[in-house]
């Protein structure tokens, strides 16, 4: 009976020496990584920008754009409904290549110019919101990897807390990036509305609007009916006298009309259209061609004496939305 109680306290002792030396080995080494959440990449230990992981997404977006593939973005409950990624719309550069080089009437010349600054300002609208939710993105996410947040010293947005939220902000950030480096590439800008100035300076003979002078075609206006409507402002100077872009814009239209006129069409941001017309082809060849982005100040022509005219001048003509209004009007008084 001794021998035997002996051997099994014996090996009760062996047992439990072998069990707090387990238990020390194991608390003496790192603690292993915990498991990422299903679905979202564990947060990065290094608290530097976002760019490096806003990179690592557009990467993806990239490869699943160019292998045709659809954008996965997480959703939850609480993830914003505008957390959608969006495609640019057609490439306006593209389609400026093709201008056609005539017109069978000025109503056509515009109207196509029109369609032109359409597409123009959808695509502007189009950046200015994909910049503006890129911007409320990146500061929405600057706020879950700021260090502070994660000791405690600023609170995070309640609504970005959860992993498929801000998996969903992650993506949306790559694509929305994406998206704004197709835009500009087409021509699209984010710009603020800005006055214009004359495109030269000489004398005001023919105001814009209604007129007795037999020879203006009849036109109805804001739905009032005019039998001599008179579509621009008309600056004479002298001939050869450099017409200067009142404003940024592109050449639609730069060549001969019908009538004889020598004529350059811009479009502009928010819309609108501007005609130069009459401007001398002989001795001062018109310097810009359809397709040519100009900025304000640029010379575009100079004044001549083609088409129907009894004396050197300049026809300007603009138009907003496809409808007429003052060329004056966009010359803001100092």
């Amino acid at each position: 009976m001794n021998k035997t109680f002996v051997v099994r306290v014996s090996i009760t002792v062996a047992l439990c020496a072998m069990a707090f030396a387990t238990s020390a080995a194991a608390n003496d080494g790192p603690l292993a990584p915990p498991t990422p959440r299903p679905g979202l990449a564990p947060f990065p230990r290094a608290l530097g920008p976002l760019d490096p992981l806003v990179e690592a997404e557009t990467s993806i977006v990239t490869t699943q754009k160019a292998a045709g593939e659809s954008v996965y973005v997480p959703t939850a409950p609480s993830a914003p409904a505008s957390v959608v990624p969006t495609e640019a719309p057609a490439r306006a550069v593209a389609r400026a290549r093709s201008y056609p080089r005539t017109f069978s009437s000025y109503d056509e010349l515009i109207e196509y110019a029109t369609s032109i600054a359409t597409t123009q300002e959808a695509a502007d609208s189009r950046l200015a919101e994909v910049t503006a939710r890129e911007d409320a993105n990146r500061a929405a996410l600057a706020t879950v990897f700021d260090p502070r947040a994660r000791g405690g010293l600023l609170r995070s947005r309640t609504d970005v807390m959860d992993d498929a939220t801000v998996q969903a902000l992650r993506t949306q950030l790559a694509s929305d990036g994406l998206t704004a480096r197709q835009l500009v590439a087409s021509g699209a800008a984010v710009t603020t509305p800005t006055s214009w100035h004359l495109p030269l300076v000489g004398e005001d003979t023919q105001d814009f609007g209604p007129t007795s002078y037999y020879f203006e075609p009849a036109l109805t206006y804001k739905d009032v009916y005019y039998a001599h409507f008179h579509t621009g402002t008309d600056i004479a100077t002298a001939w050869g006298t450099p017409i200067l872009a009142p404003a940024d814009g592109v050449v639609i239209f730069a060549g001969l009309m019908g009538d004889g006129a020598e004529v350059v069409v811009m479009t502009h941001d928010s819309g609108l259209v501007s005609m130069y017309a009459h401007l001398d082809n002989r001795a001062f060849p018109v310097p810009v061609k359809a397709g040519d982005t100009v900025r304000a100040g640029d010379r575009i022509g100079n004044v001549g004496l083609t088409g129907n005219t009894t004396g050197a001048h300049l026809h300007w003509s603009v138009w907003r939305n496809g409808e007429l209004i003052d060329p004056l009007s966009m010359i803001k008084s100092e």
